[in-house]
């Protein structure tokens, strides 16, 4: 069908583009903050994998030669959308056309930047093994051609060729360039201080200055001369080699001469291709293949085997079959060592293959060796995909298995013979060799995630260098249920996490929640590891202190609705400089800790405090969780002090095994080594970090009109005298806490002007979780106090408009009454009269609530009854009607 002009389709216009968190066949993983982008408002750089991330933040953007850098493969609209800095001139994405296997293909770049020659940069990073295949060959040689036609270059980086060393020392340099109020002046006092050539370290300087200025605005001051200097080329250290610290010596070039480069990135893999594809030369003679299963190095290939575990005659085997093949390997012939050995000459040959394939173990007699059961490979298949199953079955359950006997007629029908099924020995030789592979233990282990192997010899959390580089956020469940102050049960879970330095396992940061947690709880867990923590450990009265506080350079999270929105990446990215990335696959050790850490707060506190669940009710019994946790009174600001002093008193200074050392003890060495950055803006800045509300009455804006003297916020009035009066009539945004909702923070176009307090929580600390629970709570019995002063008040009004008659008949009643009482204390005495009024009054009582309405209207007052002068009781007579 041909589609013309007036057809739907031509009128939806747009340009197709990437999903809104994902890059070409990969996500984000998260966003670095460039200083390279040609634009200060726009500073965001996202990447896809940890490789993209160490070739943009260490490599192109301290690499004097780059200028500008921005990615390649994202479409414009994408980048507005994103707020990504597109500083080049150029089309985006940036295509590269490539032949391969006479098809045309379309490639997309990581990374393109300008040259400070003005040529064009093309950057590309990946694994080694995806990087040799074919189509990448082929891709890499066109974006080759590309650049060299730009008079540019282009840079392809692998695991082999990014330092980890320099990538941390670099990025502990990167969160250390933040600018602040005073460094203009310290800096000035440096560089009079400190000449170009001359060695000075970080602890040296702080001793020298710290009388003048703070020593946190000096410590800063220097980190950020130093990594300014290292964008430029003009630091003279080997970042590859030496770990930065405070006695780390610093030495800075002269401006005027030329930069100092790092390594060079190939343009091309083609070498480490030919190493790898280079054929093993076939040899046909005996001697020949001697030589090509026998070491240079005359040595036994394998590890070492001690042959004192044998008996005296396996002892002997194996020291005679040893000298064998040593003599084979010292050069003599193997007919003349077989024959001096009382050997045959092919037992010989097959002994040196089999130390070739298996090491020393070969020379011990029946040592690697097993008897092929002649299993058809069919069988084979079958029997281990059932030897895996979920069930773990036994030798026996396989051997007797339908699917064998059903497998062995479908290929006795296939070939047109009798096939039999495997009998038990055969099916218990072959489970007895793969009994022992890696799948298979797996597969039986029961285990729903099976441990990881190791990936690297190195220990991730060995390799990190300083505290407060990479940290991990977490959340767990802890089973205890909480209430309010007037003892009303919050019947949700108690949902916390907390913020790890995953080189000290210190706790930085811990924060917890009646809800699941939201992208605002995280964000306010990197606010209170910024923050001072003096006032909370007074505030607890906790028996030691918690020194963990300063500016994380990069946060591992594993879920992925965290730091992905507009607003979280706009404070913590281009505000607070702050990498978050979705946790990577290398670092189980950060990820065991952070576990390990809530099994330990699970099994030492909440399951010991009074009002756990226990998870379910089959495991409590019959404990009554709710009825215990009205009763202890926990709410959850206590909840907070015990979960903070379990982790001052107790967690900080438990030992770790993997560490060797308690976190306190870890924290503070590492911090008196290599320092921590901290926060030196206002402290107004961290309130950004806080939830921000939305106005659902206002869909335009969101924000908040102030009509009034007073603002309604979440169904409460909140005040602020001599502020909100000065904003009536304006629009403000409000931010606020959900743990703490007796405060609010007001912001006039984006300036913090001042805070608004609830006056019905003056002075008390209310979460939004613990206001509902009582709004909750209170609604059934306001709705039946108000119906009762309904009733009253309806009762009220309907006897006063009864008429003239009735109301002298009330006046005649409460007479007689006054009357009565007046007597009584003629007659009895003070304590009588006492208990007779108090019997009265209980009386009274229960004729109201046997009888639905109140038996007298009006009003009860009590008067003083001593001294009372007895009055005649006149009553006038009553007129007869006229007629």
């Amino acid at each position: 069908m041909v589609k013309t002009a007036s057809s739907p389709t031509n009128t939806r216009r747009g340009t197709p583009g990437v999903d809104i968190f994902k890059l070409p066949g990969a996500s984000y993983s998260g966003y670095f903050n460039s200083y390279k982008t040609g634009d200060k408002q726009l500073i965001r750089m996202p990447y896809a994998s940890t490789l993209e991330f160490k070739l943009g933040l260490l490599y192109m953007e301290y690499h004097p030669h780059v200028v500008r850098f921005q990615r390649g493969d994202i479409s414009p609209e994408f980048a507005h959308a994103h707020r990504h800095a597109t500083p080049l001139s150029v089309s985006l994405p940036y295509r590269i056309n490539y032949p391969f296997e006479g098809k045309s293909h379309e490639y997309w770049p990581d990374y393109i930047g300008i040259l400070s020659d003005g040529g064009l940069l093309i950057a590309e990073a990946g694994l080694t093994k995806e990087k040799l295949k074919g189509q990448a060959l082929a891709k890499a040689d066109a974006a080759r051609r590309v650049a060299q036609l730009k008079g540019g270059e282009y840079w392809i980086a692998t695991e082999q060729h990014l330092s980890d060393r320099r990538f941390k020392n670099l990025l502990f340099l990167h969160r250390c360039r933040d600018a602040f109020g005073t460094f203009d002046e310290i800096a000035a006092a440096l560089r009079a201080d400190w000449p170009w050539g001359e060695e000075r370290c970080v602890r040296e300087i702080i001793e020298h200055w710290g009388s003048r200025w703070s020593d946190d605005e000096v410590e800063a001051a220097v980190w950020k001369i130093v990594g300014d200097a290292a964008a430029a080329g003009k630091l003279v250290v080997d970042l590859s080699e030496v770990l930065l610290d405070l006695d780390t010596p610093l030495n800075l070039l002269d401006p005027e001469a030329p930069p100092i480069l790092p390594d060079p990135l190939p343009d091309s893999l083609e070498g480490m291709l030919a190493a790898e594809q280079s054929p093993s030369e076939e040899l046909a003679d005996d001697e020949e293949a001697e030589a090509t299963v026998l070491s240079d190095d005359g040595l036994i290939p394998g590890p070492a085997y001690d042959p004192e575990e044998l008996d005296k005659e396996s002892r002997e085997t194996f020291n005679r079959n040893r000298d064998a093949v040593m003599a084979v390997l010292s050069g003599q012939g193997v007919r003349q060592v077989a024959e001096a050995n009382g050997m045959v000459h092919s037992a010989l040959l097959y002994l040196i293959k089999r130390v070739n394939e298996y090491g020393q173990i070969a020379l011990v007699p029946y040592g690697v060796y097993h008897r092929d059961p002649a299993l058809r490979p069919a069988f084979q298949e079958k029997i281990r995909k059932l030897y895996k199953s979920r069930m773990r079955p036994t030798v026996r359950a396989v051997e007797r298995d339908p699917e064998l006997r059903a497998l062995a007629e479908e290929l006795t029908k296939l070939e047109g013979k009798l096939v039999k099924p495997p009998t038990y020995r055969q099916v218990w030789w072959f489970i007895r060799r793969i009994e022992n592979e890696r799948d298979i233990v797996e597969a039986r282990s029961g285990l729903k995630h099976p441990p990881k192997p190791r990936m690297s010899p190195t220990s991730f959390v060995r390799s990190i260098t300083a505290p407060g580089l990479i940290c991990q956020t977490d959340e767990h469940d802890l089973d205890i249920l909480v209430v309010t102050r007037d003892g009303t049960v919050v019947t949700h879970r108690v949902h916390g996490a907390v913020l790890i330095c995953v080189k000290t396992a210190a706790i930085l940061a811990a924060v917890l929640s009646l809800d699941s947690l939201k992208e605002e709880d995280y964000m306010r867990l990197i606010k209170q590891a910024i923050e001072r923590k003096d006032k909370l450990v007074r505030l607890y009265e906790c028996k030691n202190s918690w020194p963990c506080h300063g500016k994380p350079a990069l946060v591992f999270h594993d879920r992925g609705n965290i730091f992905t929105s507009e607003r979280a990446q706009q404070v913590l990215v281009e505000r607070f400089h702050i990498t978050t990335e979705r946790a990577p696959a290398f670092c189980p050790q950060a990820k065991g800790t952070v576990e390990a850490l809530f099994v330990w707060v699970m099994e030492e506190v909440t399951h010991r405090l009074p009002g756990t669940t226990k998870a379910n009710p089959r495991d409590r019994g019959a404990y009554p969780s709710a009825q215990e946790a009205a009763k202890a009174g926990i709410t959850l600001d206590v909840l907070e002090m015990y979960f903070i002093r379990a982790i001052t008193d107790r967690y900080m200074l438990k030992w770790n095994d993997l560490r060797n050392q308690t976190p306190q003890n870890l924290w503070n060495d590492a911090v008196r080594q290599y320092g921590i950055p901290k926060w030196l803006g206002s402290q107004d800045d961290l309130k950004l970090m806080l939830m921000k509300a939305h106005n659902r009455k206002n869909p335009a804006t969101g924000r908040y009109a102030i009509q009034d003297d007073r603002i309604s916020f979440l169904g409460r009035w909140y005040v602020s005298p001599g502020v909100l009066n000065q904003l009536r009539g304006k629009e403000i945004d409000i931010y606020y806490d959900r743990n703490d909702i007796s405060v609010i923070y007001l912001f006039l176009e984006g300036l913090h002007v001042g805070e608004a307090y609830c006056a019905e929580f003056m002075g008390q600390r209310v979460s939004l979780w613990e206001a509902n629970a009582i709004r909750r709570a209170s609604a059934p019995l306001k709705k039946a106090a108000e119906a009762e002063s309904l009733a009253n008040h309806q009762e009220i009004l309907v006897k006063a408009r009864s008429g003239k008659r009735h109301q002298y008949e009330e006046s005649i009643r409460m007479e007689r009454q006054r009357l009565l009482d007046l007597r009584d204390g003629e007659i009895h005495t003070d304590q009588v009269n006492a208990t007779v009024r108090a019997l009265r009054q209980h009386q009274h009582l229960q004729s109201q609530e046997e009888s639905p309405a109140p038996v007298s209207g009006g009003f009860t007052f009590e008067e003083d009854e001593k001294d009372q002068p007895a009055r005649p009781l006149a009553i006038r007579p009553r007129r007869k009607p006229n007629g």
